[in-house]
């Protein structure tokens, strides 16, 4: 998904296009002029608010984490919980890059899920600056990495 497009979405609060536009491949045009949904690449938002503490994710973030969505999203604090133990600190210079130093913060994870399952998610996040230029949320893009 170019990052424009990415960034539109999660302004919107969804990661998903579905007009014949989409560039997540999740709708597909066909010549005839209608439109044929196939399954395309996965792609969840999520946004951290630093002033309200209010969390929103998308429905496939809560897919992606392993996570219920009964039980509401996890804070920044516990969202390495999440994670394999070896990935915590890539996680931690993730949230530094984004939230202290204004960065843009790119990495991959693995995801442990409550059922022992293992995945590996792709996570592309932006930081939100106020009119002072200090960071006020975080936005992120999960989506699950491509298998080598």
């Amino acid at each position: 998904m170019p990052a424009t497009a990415a960034r539109r979405a999660a302004r919107r609060g969804d990661a998903r296009r579905t007009d014949t536009g989409a560039d997540d491949g999740s709708v597909g045009g066909r010549v005839d002029g209608t439109t044929q949904a196939h399954s395309g690449p996965v792609v969840g938002s999520a946004e951290w608010d630093l002033l309200t503490d209010d969390v929103r994710w998308s429905a496939e973030v809560y897919r992606l984490l392993g996570c219920d969505p009964g039980h509401g999203p996890l804070s920044l604090d516990r969202l390495p919980d999440r994670l394999a133990e070896a990935d915590r600190p890539q996680l931690r210079r993730m949230m530094t890059d984004a939230l202290v130093h204004g960065r843009h913060a790119f990495g991959t994870l693995q995801v442990s899920h409550p059922d022992g399952e293992r995945t590996t998610v792709e996570c592309a996040g932006e930081p939100v600056l106020g009119n002072d230029g200090t960071v006020t949320a975080l936005r992120m893009l999960l989506r699950p990495a491509d298998p080598d």
